[in-house]
């Protein structure tokens, strides 16, 4: 896991999803026109944390495969009970990458 900083995190995302290299910078400049006008870091600090998590759960093909996929039986589910099946399975590959990050 690389560590929690903007140029650390572009890297990554570039090597892992060069496509969503162009929603990174995106994001990051929002966050930092809003830092500015809320004279707050805040905005920053969720930007990075949000691609911290999208690194954790893309940096292994496999659980990136299977974000993807459980992404995918959520929008396709045929009734509430597998669409929170497969929500909770995302819920639970989330806390597992919150954790990896905060053990850094």
């Amino acid at each position: 896991m690389p560590p929690v900083s903007e140029a650390a995190l572009r890297a990554a995302v570039m090597r892992l999803d060069p496509a969503s290299g162009v929603e990174f910078d995106r994001e990051f400049h929002a966050a930092w026109e809003q830092a500015l006008q809320q004279d707050s870091t805040v905005p920053m600090h969720t930007f990075l944390r949000r691609w911290a998590v999208f690194v954790s759960l893309h940096r292994f093909p496999g659980r990136s495969a299977r974000v993807r996929e459980l992404e995918r039986l959520v929008g396709a589910a045929s009734s509430l009970e597998e669409a929170r099946a497969a929500a909770n399975e995302v819920g639970r590959l989330l806390a597992a990458a919150e954790s990896e990050i905060a053990g850094r």
